[in-house]
């Protein structure tokens, strides 16, 4: 079976920097590859996941983008028809080596793009349910109506488009790391490891029976440090999130005083 190849390129944010695109593009068609270009996966999966089944479907497809996390929770929101377990995920700095494995005669040829027709940007949370615990930090935390908790009591991405623009305020008080906000570039946010990276649920005591002392105190050294990490973007939520609830309240103002404006036919400026 023939490789589908497909390149998503975060135009409505810049995250995946232009020249990184085009040179994987320019790699592929001098080896006579064949790709689709998506121009914004976070924008299609909502707004026109039809567009998507091709991919979702496909016997034998990789999608090249930004984090393979982030990415694979995405096509998660499209339930059962985004579940394709021979979809594989590459980061696009990392695409030449896979690129080099591929050859003509093992890819798909013949390039398709697929837009991304709004104006929105899709600026929005994904949950990771393989880490989240149900503690609904995020839920208590937004502001804007984000969240929603669903018939069978699980915390959901109710809302997108009431997320605020560059707010990953409920990210940062998250104690899993289960909320990714793929457009981010902090790798506490993205889709990466993030902070912690793998936790452990293994007490002091059996470790110390089961490896080096030495080895075990430098852990938890630097578990110490993380917890002051986690502490600092404890403080950055909180800072983004009063940022954002300024921000709302006066444009409320402003589109108040617009249509007062409006009705009495001038400003109150004049």
């Amino acid at each position: 079976m023939s490789k589908q190849v497909y390149i998503c390129g975060c135009e409505k944010d810049g995250k995946i920097e232009k020249a990184t695109v085009e040179k994987l593009k320019k790699s592929l068609e001098e080896k006579n590859i064949g790709y689709t270009y998506i121009e914004d996966l976070c924008g299609s999966v909502l707004k026109n996941p039809e567009d998507l089944q091709g991919m979702c479907h496909a016997e034998d497809a990789m999608l090249i983008g930004c984090q393979p996390r982030a990415m694979e929770k995405l096509l998660s929101l499209l339930g059962d028809s985004g579940a394709n377990t021979k979809l594989t995920f590459q980061h696009i700095d990392k695409a030449d080596e896979m690129v080099s494995n591929i050859t003509a005669g093992q890819a798909v040829t013949g390039d398709a793009k697929i837009s991304y027709r709004e104006e929105w940007k899709p600026w929005y949370p994904v949950i990771d349910y393989d880490r989240c615990n149900g503690c609904r930090k995020c839920l208590n935390f937004c502001l804007f109506g984000v969240y929603a908790v669903n018939e069978e009591g699980k915390v959901v991405v109710d809302q997108p488009a009431n997320c605020k623009d560059m707010c990953p305020a409920c990210a940062r008080v998250c104690p899993q790391e289960a909320i990714i906000f793929p457009k981010h570039t902090d790798n506490t946010i993205d889709g990466s490891d993030g902070i912690s990276g793998k936790k452990s649920g293994v007490n002091l005591i059996d470790q110390i029976q089961n490896e080096d002392v030495y080895s075990v105190l430098n852990a938890r050294r630097s578990n110490f440090k993380m917890s002051l990490l986690k502490k600092d973007q404890l403080k950055m939520a909180e800072e983004e999130r009063r940022i954002c609830s300024c921000h709302a309240a006066a444009k409320k103002v402003d589109e108040a005083s617009s249509e007062k404006n409006d009705k009495t036919g001038h400003s109150c400026c004049e």
